[in-house]
């Protein structure tokens, strides 16, 4: 693997509970699940409200907010970027307790969740001039999620996946990266 720069963001697994609907013979059924997803910290603010409380002073109200972007993206000699439009806002303390930081380790066999350093030319950016956009190269793309397979000198990685009651899984956002365009990857945990 080539060395590439370090990715100054964390990655971040949050979790939902929802409800999908799963089909079982001829009927539709509603069942609860839990959605996963793996995304990368780009921003945290605290936030402060008042509500009316019936009293004669508002109350206030403080939360956390934390901004979590798909991917990361670096060209060489500038700085990390990630597409502002597809920034996720996560608010309040009950969506924070249903999140966990994760921490980069050494490529190893067989992890569940994994950070992947490639060469993406799909990778959408920030607004330029046309002279600007002809003097650009192929970007380094930072992604991280759930490893699904390495097979036929290919990566499979999803970034989210849902849960049934019943333990079976399903993914979604899937990612699939030859592997002579892997610059590095890692374990995150």
């Amino acid at each position: 693997m080539k060395n590439v720069p370090m990715n100054p963001f964390v990655p971040i697994e949050a979790w939902d509970d929802t409800t999908v609907t799963v089909k079982e013979g001829d009927d539709d059924k509603k069942v609860d699940a839990k959605r996963y997803y793996v995304r990368y910290v780009v921003g945290e603010s605290d936030d402060r409200r008042f509500v009316d409380s019936g009293n004669d002073v508002p109350d206030q109200v403080d939360e956390k907010t934390i901004y979590m972007a798909p991917s990361i993206h670096k060209v060489a000699g500038e700085p990390f970027h990630y597409d502002r439009d597809r920034v996720l806002a996560m608010t309040g303390q009950d969506k924070l307790d249903s999140s966990k930081r994760l921490v980069r380790s050494n490529a190893c066999s067989e992890h569940e969740k994994i950070e992947v350093v490639f060469e993406s030319p799909g990778v959408e950016c920030c607004a330029m001039s046309k002279e600007e956009a002809d003097q650009q190269v192929v970007p380094t793309q930072y992604l991280a999620g759930y490893l699904l397979g390495r097979s036929e000198g290919l990566f499979k990685v999803a970034q989210s996946k849902t849960v049934l009651d019943d333990g079976t899984v399903y993914y979604d956002n899937i990612h699939i990266i030859p592997e002579e365009i892997v610059k590095n990857w890692s374990c995150v945990d």
